[in-house]
């Protein structure tokens, strides 16, 4: 009796072993192999002991583009064209009330194989709040990314909204798993004319692959919902081709190339 109960017990381990392995393997295609491609991106690595700005030296010449403010479903949709028609991927620093507003967004940013990072809530100077309201800003922000995407997502990279921070900010940060992400070539697109601009795009352009670096982080925006971004769009294609041209690798802020998703 008790050998037969311990070859049932073996045979249930032997099962939930294959069912495992099944839910692994199975067809990216199907909601499975989804879900199972899903849960292995939602574990980050060890948080960076600094906070980021150039990027770690993984090849010898990478670059990370990111993208702050979005999703926007004006803006971040033309972005994501340009970034798949040449093969780049980016990082998309979203802030939780447009994601919350943009399910779908959020959803594609991740299934085109992009990296989406935690920009706060609603984008206040962390140096201004008290520890419960910067907790309450970076968890809220992750809640709804994560919302969007069937088995959740887990930002593993924070950007502290107008690059202000203290030490609070980065405890907290590391305490959810994320690396605290500033930048080192600031493009200032923020302060664009809301109209076309040729002569700011060059200032775009300049401010995003000068001085030449081998490792550069740089920092452009996609959102919020009134701001004017076609400068920014019309200059991304000659930002990633003076970098393709050079032998750039682009990364995610931490250096890392990480595999496209197949997102329900």
């Amino acid at each position: 009796m008790a050998r037969r109960m311990a070859m049932r017990f073996a045979a249930a381990l032997l099962g939930t072993s294959f069912i495992y392995t099944a839910a692994v393997l199975a067809p990216i295609g199907s909601a499975l192999g989804a879900r199972a491609a899903e849960a292995a991106i939602n574990t980050c690595p060890t948080p960076k002991t600094s906070v980021l700005t150039t990027v770690p030296a993984t090849f010898k010449k990478n670059v990370a583009l990111t993208f702050d403010d979005g999703p926007s479903p004006k803006w971040t949709p033309q972005v994501l064209d340009i970034l798949e028609a040449n093969h780049v991927r980016a990082t998309f620093f979203m802030i939780g009330q447009n994601a919350r507003a943009n399910p779908s967004l959020v959803r594609r940013v991740l299934a085109e194989g992009h990296t989406i990072g935690n920009h706060s809530y609603s984008h206040p100077n962390f140096t201004t709040l008290s520890t419960d309201q910067q907790r309450a800003s970076m968890e809220n922000a992750t809640k709804y990314i994560s919302a969007a995407i069937e088995g959740g997502y887990k930002p593993c990279f924070f950007r502290p909204p107008y690059g202000s921070y203290n030490s609070t900010t980065i405890n907290l940060a590391r305490n959810r798993g994320m690396s605290v992400v500033k930048w080192s070539r600031n493009t200032k697109d923020w302060a664009a004319p809301s109209s076309l601009s040729t002569s700011f795009q060059k200032t775009i352009v300049a401010n995003a692959t000068s001085p030449l670096s081998s490792h550069p982080n740089v920092i452009m925006h996609d959102g919020g919902p009134s701001a004017y971004r076609q400068n920014t769009v019309d200059s991304l294609q000659r930002i990633i081709t003076f970098y393709k041209s050079r032998g750039y690798k682009f990364t995610n802020p931490a250096g890392v190339q990480e595999p496209r998703l197949q997102i329900q």
